[in-house]
C-alpha cells in the first residue's frame, strides 16, 4: 500500500499478486489490487479483485465502494444498482454512500436519455419480448455458445431484462466464476422477483459461496413459489449435506428425485453424489442399503450412454508408456492433498507414466503450483460438461483416467460414465464404490477394506496396495509432549473431527465412556460460537455430562490445531464416518484414536489407519467394547506414555510414510490392468505389492 500511494504502481502491483497467489482470499490484497487497476484505467481488469474482497469480507464499506465504482466506470448501471442494493443491506451507510447514489442517478438519466435518442421505432417491449424469445429458442437448440453471446448483448442494450441477466448469471456460474456471477444473479433477482429458477440459480451460487444463511432464503422462496421444481430441491441438500445436516439432505434430494427426470442434468448427478456422500453419515443405514443406492446411481449416470461407450482406439502394446488422467477437484489446500501429494511426487519420476492433471476447481493456491509441476499436462475443466471433458479425456489418448473424488463436491463422476478411458480407476478421495460399471477398479488396501468382507459392496474390483496412501506430517508440527494425564491425574479425550461428523449415535458412545470415567474430561475442536456450540453442549449434558468437563475450540490455523493436541491424551472417533486426516494428524502428535469399526467403508478409515502403525489395540467392535478400553487406558497411564513417545518413530517405519514404495505399488498396479485391457481380458481384484512390514 506505501508503494501504490507512493506512485510506484508497478512493484505494488506485484506484491499483491505474489501475496494473492499464496492466499487467492486474501480480502486486503484483492480490493488494494483492485483499486490499483481502477487507478490505472483498467477497471474491467481490477473488478474480479474487488468482488473477492466483498465476498471474502462484505462488512468493510470502502470494498463495496471500490467496486461499485469500478462498476460505474464501466458503465454497467444495472449490475452497479443492484450491488448498491445488496451494499445497503450489508450496512453500507453515509454520506459516501449519497453521493455514488447520486452519481448513480445521474448515471440512469444520461443512460435512459440516450437510450431514448436511439430508440427503435418499435416499441420497447415488443422487441425486449423478441429479444427473449431468441434467447430462450438459441437455448433450446442447445447453441449455448451464441446464447451466452446474445445474453451479453441484452443485458447491455437492454439492463431491463431480467431473462438475460439470468441466463448470463447461469453461463457465469457454469464457467466456476461464482464470484463474478453473484452481482448478475442479484440484478435478475431484482427484475424477477416471483422467478424460481432466478432465486434458485442466486440460492446455489451463495451454496458455492458458503454463505448458506442467505442461500437457504433464497432456495426456500423458490420452493414456495413452485415446489415442483426439482432443482430447487436438489440445491438445497446440496446445502444441507455441505452443512452437515445430512439428514435433511436426503430429505430434500429424495424430494427431488420423487419430481422425476433421467439423470442427466447437472443438478441431477451433484444430488446424486450428495445422498450418496449424506448416508455414507447416518448411522441407521446398513452396508447392504448403501450399496444399494450406489448402485442406483451409477445406473442413473450410465443407463443411457452404456450403448455409446467409444471403441478406444489407444494402442494395445502392453510395455510402452502410460498416459495417465487424474481427475480432481483437490489439487488445492485440501485435505486429499496430504496423501497425494507424496505420491504423485514419486509417480512424477516415473519414465514409463506420463500425468495429466484435469482440474475441477477454480482456487490456485500453493499447492496447486506444486501439483502443476508434477504433471506433464494441466486441464483446467470446471467449466467443462461432463460429454466436453469426456471428449477432452479421449483427444488426450489418456490410457488409464484415475477418479480422485468419488461422490463427494468437485467430482466429475458423470464424466467418467461415457467410459473416455480404456481402463478408470477410482481411488482415495471417497469412501465407497462409485455404483459406476465404467469404473474398472478401486485402489486401497487390505487394512481399510478386507476383501472377504467388502468385495461384494463394490461395482468395481478392489486392487490392494501396501497401503491406500501414505501421509505428509505438517513439517511445522510441534513436537509431542509428555502424557497429559500424567500431571492432571486423568484422561482428557479429544475430538478434531469436523463438527458434521456429529450425531445421536456419536454422542451416546462418548458420554457411556466419559460417565464410566467421571473424572476424565473432553476437548471438542472446530465448534463455532453460536446455536451449534450451544447445540453440543445440551447433547452432552442430555447425557449426563456436565458443561464443565468439556472444553470447545472454534476453528483455527493448523499449527495451533496440531498444539491443541498436547492437551489430549486419547481421541475419540465419530460415526459412522470416521476420522482420517484428523486421525493421521493425531498420531503424528503421539495421539491414539479410540474407534469402532463398522460394516461400512465410511466405518474403517480410522482402523486401517492405526493397523497400518500396528495399534489394533485401539479398534472397538461396539460401544461396549471402547468403554472397556478406555478403562483400560486409563489405569495404564505408564504404557499409554510410552507409546505416546514412540509413536512418531513407529510411524515412520510404516507404510504411512513409504510414499516410494506406495507409489512403485500403484505404477506396478496401473502396468497389470493395462495388460489385461491389451490382452482384452475382464478386470480382477489382485495384490498390487507384497506388503511393508515395519522394521
Amino acid at each position: 500500500m506505501e508503494l501504490q500511494l507512493g506512485g510506484h504502481p508497478e512493484r505494488a502491483e506485484q506484491l499483491y499478486r505474489t501475496i494473492l497467489r499464496a492466499c487467492p482470499e486474501h480480502a486486503a490484497a484483492n480490493h488494494c489490487l483492485g483499486m490499483l487497476n481502477v487507478q490505472l484505467q483498467r477497471p474491467a481488469d481490477g473488478l474480479p479483485h474487488l468482488l473477492r474482497a466483498i465476498e471474502a469480507k462484505p462488512e468493510i464499506p470502502d470494498y463495496w465502494l471500490g467496486y461499485l465504482e469500478a462498476l460505474l466506470l464501466l458503465g454497467r448501471i444495472g449490475e452497479a444498482q443492484a450491488a448498491l442494493e445488496l451494499g445497503v443491506k450489508h450496512g453500507l451507510a453515509g454520506r459516501a454512500v449519497d453521493s455514488y447514489a447520486a452519481r448513480l442517478a445521474r448515471a440512469c438519466a444520461a443512460n435512459s436519455a440516450s437510450n431514448l435518442r436511439q430508440a427503435p421505432a418499435q416499441p420497447p417491449a415488443a422487441e425486449l419480448q423478441r429479444e427473449e424469445a431468441g434467447l430462450l429458442s438459441l437455448l433450446r437448440e442447445g447453441r449455448f455458445g451464441d446464447a451466452r453471446a446474445h445474453a451479453l448483448a441484452l443485458t447491455e442494450r437492454m439492463p431491463g431484462s431480467g431473462l438475460g441477466w439470468k441466463v448470463l448469471g447461469a453461463f457465469v456460474c457454469a464457467e466456476g466464476r461464482i464470484a463474478d456471477a453473484l452481482p448478475l444473479l442479484h440484478t435478475s433477482v431484482r427484475l424477477l422477483p416471483q422467478d424460481p429458477e432466478a432465486l434458485s440459480n442466486l440460492g446455489i451460487a451463495l451454496v458455492r459461496l458458503q454463505r448458506y444463511d442467505e442461500a437457504e432464503g433464497y432456495l426456500r422462496r423458490a420452493i414456495d413459489l413452485d415446489p415442483n421444481l426439482a432443482a430447487s430441491h436438489y440445491r438445497m441438500g446440496m446445502k444441507h449435506a455441505l452443512e452437515g445436516r445430512f439428514a435433511e439432505a436426503v430429505e430434500s434430494i429424495r424430494r427431488a428425485m420423487a419430481l422425476g427426470g433421467d439423470g442427466s442434468t447437472e443438478d441431477e448427478k451433484l444430488g446424486y453424489s450428495n445422498l450418496l456422500f449424506s448416508l455414507c453419515h447416518l448411522p441407521a443405514v446398513d452396508a447392504e442399503s448403501l450399496y444399494a443406492e450406489h448402485c442406483r446411481a451409477g445406473e442413473r449416470f450410465e443407463r443411457n450412454l452404456r450403448s455409446k461407450w467409444p471403441q478406444h482406439a489407444n494402442s494395445r502394446d502392453a510395455g510402452r508408456t502410460l498416459r495417465v488422467g487424474l481427475v480432481s477437484g483437490d489439487f488445492r489446500d485440501h485435505a486429499v492433498a496430504y496423501f497425494l501429494e507424496p505420491v504423485l511426487r514419486e509417480l512424477s519420476r516415473s519414465r514409463q507414466l506420463e500425468l495429466i492433471a484435469y482440474y475441477n476447481h477454480t482456487i490456485e493456491d500453493a499447492n496447486t503450483q506444486r501439483f502443476r509441476g508434477l504433471v506433464k499436462g494441466w486441464r483446467q475443466v470446471q467449466a467443462l460438461s461432463d460429454a466436453q471433458l469426456a471428449q477432452r479425456v479421449i483427444d488426450d489418448r489418456i490410457d488409464i483416467l484415475v477418479d480422485l473424488a468419488g461422490h463427494t463436491g468437485f467430482s466429475r463422476l458423470g464424466a467418467f460414465a461415457y467410459k473416455p478411458a480404456p481402463v478408470q480407476v477410482s481411488w482415495l478421495g471417497y469412501v465407497g464404490t462409485t455404483g459406476l460399471h465404467a469404473m474398472d477398479y478401486t485402489m486401497s488396501d487390505r487394512h481399510y477394506l478386507p476383501p472377504e468382507q467388502f468385495a461384494w459392496q463394490f461395482t468395481e474390483k478392489l486392487v490392494f496396495l501396501p497401503a491406500m496412501a501414505p501421509f505428509a506430517p505438517v513439517e511445522s508440527a510441534p513436537p509431542v509432549n509428555p502424557l497429559p494425564a500424567l500431571q492432571t491425574g486423568s484422561l482428557t479425550f479429544g475430538s478434531f473431527n469436523r463438527i458434521g461428523k456429529l450425531n445421536a449415535e456419536t454422542f451416546e458412545s462418548w458420554c457411556r465412556l466419559l460417565r464410566a470415567l467421571p473424572t476424565a474430561k473432553m476437548i471438542v475442536v472446530t465448534v463455532p460460537p453460536g446455536p451449534r456450540r450451544d447445540w453440543l453442549i445440551e447433547e452432552f449434558e442430555q447425557r449426563g455430562v456436565e458443561r464443565q468437563r468439556l472444553t470447545l475450540y472454534d476453528r483455527c490455523s493448523l499449527d495451533a490445531y496440531l498444539a491443541l493436541h498436547h492437551q489430549v491424551d486419547l481421541c475419540l472417533d465419530t460415526q459412522p464416518w470416521t476420522g482420517g486426516t484428523t486421525t493421521n494428524h493425531a498420531l503424528w502428535m503421539g495421539v491414539p484414536t479410540l474407534t469402532i469399526a463398522g460394516a461400512t467403508p465410511a466405518s474403517r478409515i480410522s482402523a486401517a489407519l492405526l493397523g497400518q502403525v500396528g495399534l489394533d489395540v485401539f479398534v472397538a467392535a461396539n460401544d461396549a467394547e471402547l468403554v472397556e478400553k478406555g478403562r483400560y487406558w486409563a489405569a495404564n497411564l505408564a504404557e499409554l506414555a510410552r507409546l505416546r513417545a514412540e509413536l512418531r518413530s513407529r510411524i515412520e517405519r510404516s507404510p504411512l510414510r513409504r510414499a516410494d514404495r506406495v507409489a512403485a505399488s500403484i505404477e506396478s498396479a496401473f502396468r497389470t490392468m493395462w495388460q489385461r485391457w491389451c490382452a482384452r481380458l475382464p478386470p480382477q481384484s489382485f495384490d498390487a505389492g507384497p506388503p511393508i512390514t515395519m522394521k
